[in-house]
């Protein structure tokens, strides 16, 4: 498919300053992505702050480098937005996902563009480019910068962050959205000397602390099961094992792990940190589209791999999503 980017591309040219930012607790294709097009645009003089609602995830540490990651914080960055001249959001399905970041862009005078390739409501955005047939956010900004400038995916540098935003998506290359076109860029990427076993053990296998290990205990003890063993879900309250060494960090991919049981076919974590409402993350093994159901709870995401974050207290939170993914496995034919 040929993407037509040139109104991206004069933007580009014809700004100087811009902030980045991705969707909050970032993944390694929101933050893969917004890695390589800033260090393309910095390499061409450019001037670019990237400002996460969120800090990342330990087991994503190795993608940035010398401090190019920043945590928006409301009484330190007004100087940085004050110059801003363009705002790029990545892989951010909802604008709410900007957190207090996107509330801040509302009163100010800055074009807010977005690069996604989720589905969910951008209205707040100025430009939207958007392609829900994408495998990831990063092979967009591949795509972006193969017809922009072909020797920037050369770059060693612009072609691990990249990698690692198209492996992450794709769940190293084996979900359904692994298409040819995420494969060959791969390649080409590989070609460059990306390292596909260093950036597997990097988001994969370092995900595995002793915190992680204590967290899947605790899911293996509590995990429940409906509709035949084709609905599992859980709920992990970080409240009551912190005092173990488990830290938010060991809450994620926790619905991939539910999922991955025989017989599931749609996965469903809920995680409560101190102070905040339940998490849930739903996943499914790619017969039931549950994202019907994260956006019944203000949520969004793909078809096979979505979250919400419902209201009420976590027990009221569980009942209602879980009789939603009931009614949408029903519906999918395969209760």
């Amino acid at each position: 498919m040929k993407r037509d980017w040139t109104r991206l591309q004069a933007v580009l040219a014809d700004y100087d300053t811009f902030v980045f930012s991705t969707h909050v607790e970032p993944d390694a294709d929101g933050l893969g992505s917004e890695l390589a097009l800033a260090r393309y645009l910095t390499n061409q003089g450019k001037t670019v702050h990237i400002l996460n609602p969120s800090d990342i995830r330990g087991n994503l540490d190795f993608l940035p480098v010398n401090g190019e990651l920043e945590t928006y914080n409301g009484d330190v960055h007004q100087s940085i937005l004050d110059s801003t001249e363009i705002f790029i959001a990545f892989d951010i399905g909802h604008y709410s996902r900007l957190n207090a970041l996107g509330e801040e862009l509302k009163s100010r005078d800055i074009l807010k563009l977005c690069i996604d390739h989720h589905p969910g409501d951008k209205t707040d955005f100025d430009e939207v480019f958007d392609y829900d047939n994408a495998s990831s956010t990063g092979v967009l900004i591949y795509d972006l910068l193969s017809q922009l400038d072909k020797f920037a995916i050369n770059d060693l540098s612009i072609a691990k962050p990249l990698y690692a935003a198209m492996m992450s998506d794709t769940g190293n290359f084996r979900f359904n959205n692994t298409d040819p076109e995420t494969l060959t860029a791969a390649a080409h990427l590989v070609g460059t000397g990306v390292k596909p076993y260093e950036v597997y053990v990097n988001i994969y296998e370092n995900l595995n602390t002793p915190g992680r290990l204590l967290v899947l205990q605790e899911l293996l003890n509590t995990i429940q099961y409906d509709v035949d063993g084709k609905l599992a879900w859980a709920l992990i309250d970080l409240e009551k094992i912190s005092e173990q060494g488990v830290v938010p960090d060991d809450l994620h991919s926790l619905s991939d792990f539910i999922r991955s049981i025989k017989g599931v076919e749609v996965g469903v974590a809920f995680t409560k940190l101190p102070g905040r409402s339940v998490d849930v993350s739903i996943r499914s093994k790619g017969r039931v589209p549950i994202n019907t159901v994260a956006r019944e709870f203000g949520g969004g995401g793909h078809a096979f791999a979505a979250g919400c974050t419902p209201e009420g207290s976590p027990s009221e939170a569980m009942a209602n999503v879980i009789e939603s993914c009931k009614r949408a496995i029903a519906k999918g034919g395969v209760a």
